[in-house]
């Protein structure tokens, strides 16, 4: 069920699940979360996913798109 392929989903996934993790925390309590760390994160954190967004497309270069996977031809 979890291939190396997922990798990219999963991460997006934990990522998107801490994010709606602490706004449910601040929509319960009634209180403003202000992000007080470094401003690079952002940046880094987009730069990540748009490199395994490319890596995920290029690794095969042979191999041609499809859509849905269709594992008995591999």
């Amino acid at each position: 069920m979890l291939d190396r392929e997922n990798l990219p989903g999963v991460i997006l996934l934990a990522l998107c699940t801490v994010v709606a993790g602490v706004l449910i925390y601040s929509i319960i309590t009634g209180t403003r979360f202000v992000w007080t760390g470094p401003s690079w994160v952002a940046i880094v954190l987009m730069l990540l996913f748009s490199g395994a967004s490319i890596w995920g497309f290029v690794r095969q270069p042979g191999r041609q798109w499809r859509w849905p996977w269709n594992r008995s031809k591999d």
